[in-house]
């Protein structure tokens, strides 16, 4: 088992507004995780399911916040890789009564429709599902469509913008009203961006794709990892600059 101490440890949430928690990532090679809350009946909409071990931790901050895992009811990824979806397998397990819907996008929906490890676990990370105590297997995906609207209630309206660059189906979901950016691995806070070196990635691409969402009206930056952001306009500008002076070198 990968990193055992953090299969029992604690995912520490927070809400970061209304029906909008957090919950950090685990010390190796996971995922930031958020969840939204349907103001009408209560389900839970959870974006990014980690890496698998930290689940159970996962599931422990969500009953401390009194969210119920059993309210989980769809999970959107924001890409392919093993930090962002190994937790969909002990989660459909766990909820297998009612297993939520999985929403993916492009690339990403036939990845993990087809099971390809190859491409959920690239190869210059060194790992595979063994190392995590897990079996890849072919899962049931609900496509995401290019600029699709998604509703959680009457609170949310979150749009799907395909943003490759770090991997080829990456997307960020945009909630216009509230000024939410989940991301995925495209941006992050401190002027951080997204490996662009693995299969499916490319430098001109992110480059592109955070361009595109540095001209949104963000204030919750909620990125796939490091700290999440209230400034996010500011955020996302430090990223993009700090992204072109990368490509002045090439």
């Amino acid at each position: 088992m990968f990193f055992p101490d953090s299969n029992s440890s604690v995912k520490l949430g927070r809400s970061v507004i209304k029906d909008v928690y957090y919950f950090g990532e685990s010390p190796m090679l996971d995922c930031n995780q958020f969840i939204l809350v349907d103001d009408a009946t209560g389900e839970l909409s959870l974006f990014d399911s980690g890496n698998g071990i930290s689940l159970k931790g996962l599931l422990e901050g969500m009953e401390n916040l009194g969210l119920h895992y059993q309210k989980i009811t769809r999970v959107f990824l924001t890409h392919e890789h093993v930090d962002h979806v190994l937790g969909l397998y002990p989660l459909i397990e766990l909820l297998e009564k009612n297993p939520p819907t999985i929403h993916a996008f492009g690339e990403t929906a036939k990845i993990l429709r087809e099971g390809n490890e190859s491409k959920i676990f690239p190869g210059n990370l060194g790992i595979n599902p063994a190392t995590f105590g897990l079996e890849i297997i072919p899962l049931d995906i609900v496509d995401l469509k290019l600029d699709e609207l998604i509703r959680i209630g009457s609170n949310f309206t979150m749009k799907v913008f395909h943003t490759p660059g770090h991997s080829h189906g990456s997307v960020c979901y945009y909630e216009e009203t509230k000024k939410i950016l989940i991301p995925g691995d495209l941006v992050f806070t401190g002027g951080s961006f997204g490996r662009y070196d693995f299969p499916g990635g490319s430098l001109d691409s992110l480059i592109n794709s955070i361009k595109f969402v540095n001209d949104l009206d963000i204030k919750y930056l909620l990125p796939g990892h490091m700290n999440i952001s209230d400034n996010g306009n500011q955020q996302v500008d430090y990223s993009y600059r700090m992204v072109q002076s990368i490509k002045s070198f090439f």
